[in-house]
């Protein structure tokens, strides 16, 4: 039976703060190298699978300097059943003083003792009378890791 888990929610949290302060080696330490490691952004070429390419994704994310994005959760549900762990949370990305509404789901297998995720997606809501509009229509060309 699954338990609410504080101890998730926080991983969660201190993660998020991680990715604020562009830094990378703490994300990618609370990532597991297992090869079924999946992260998914909102942008259309953010789709990562193992552990070498999210953080190829994270480092081209942040080439030179602080990647200048704030990042809040305000809502967040965290659960876990034995080594297993999950979170999904409502918040903001903040850049430049403009905020946009992100949903965010985690999975977390706890390896030796520390909570590492094992699939993590961001997204940004688009309404369904807008998903049509033509910056979303598909122009031929497939995802990262979809072919």
């Amino acid at each position: 039976m699954a338990e609410p888990s504080p101890e998730i929610e926080q991983v969660l949290r201190d993660t998020l703060d991680a990715l604020a302060r562009s830094d990378i080696e703490e994300i990618g330490r609370r990532t597991s190298r297992d090869p079924c490691v999946v992260g998914i952004g909102s942008d259309p070429t953010e789709w990562g699978e193992g552990y070498e390419s999210l953080m190829r994704l994270w480092s081209e994310s942040t080439p030179e300097a602080e990647l200048g994005v704030k990042v809040e959760l305000d809502n967040v549900s965290a659960f876990r059943e034995g080594s297993v762990g999950w979170a999904a949370g409502r918040g903001y990305f903040e850049i430049a003083g403009k905020r946009v509404t992100v949903r965010m789901t985690a999975v977390l297998h706890q390896e030796d003792g520390e909570w590492k995720a094992v699939q993590t997606h961001a997204s940004i809501g688009v309404p369904n009378d807008r998903m049509l509009d033509p910056m979303f229509l598909d122009t031929g060309t497939s995802a990262p890791g979809s072919e």
